[in-house]
Parts: structure tokens; C-alpha cells; sequence
């Protein structure tokens, strides 16, 4: 799929100063910047469960310990 984007002059030239400092072109650098972009907004609108973040962070703790104690019992 093709699509036609019209950009603020001021982005545009933000967004092909970026594109020649990585060496890449200006659409790449736009569908990258859409693509990131995209995930962050979906990723933000998640909810989250109380219960399960708790869960998550305990179980985090719990294997920081155990690899703590992995290394402590191997000095």
C-alpha cells in the first residue's frame, strides 16, 4: 500500500536531516518514526491489571533473589 503524506516544511526538514545523518532514506526514516510511533500509542492504551502487575513485580523479586543466591553460594 501507498500513501501521500504532506509535512509541515519544518518537519520535513527535521526528518530529512535525520535521514541523511543515518544514511537512509526519508521514507524509511518516516515509517519508522509512524512505526514507533503506532506501537508506543497502543502500548500506552493497554490496561493494566493491579493484580497482575503485583504478581509480575513479586515474581521479579523472587528470581533477583534466587540468582543472587546462585551467585553467593558460588563464590
Amino acid at each position: 500500500m501507498r500513501v501521500t503524506v504532506t509535512l509541515d516544511p519544518q518537519v520535513a526538514e527535521w526528518a530529512r536531516e535525520s535521514a541523511d545523518r543515518q544514511n537512509r532514506s526519508l521514507s524509511s526514516v518516516i515509517n519508522a518514526a509512524l512505526r514507533t510511533t503506532l506501537v508506543h500509542d497502543s502500548l500506552t492504551a493497554l490496561v493494566i491489571e493491579e493484580e497482575a502487575e503485583l504478581a509480575a513485580a513479586y515474581d521479579d523479586v523472587r528470581l533477583t533473589q534466587a540468582a543472587e543466591n546462585d551467585v553467593g553460594g558460588a563464590a
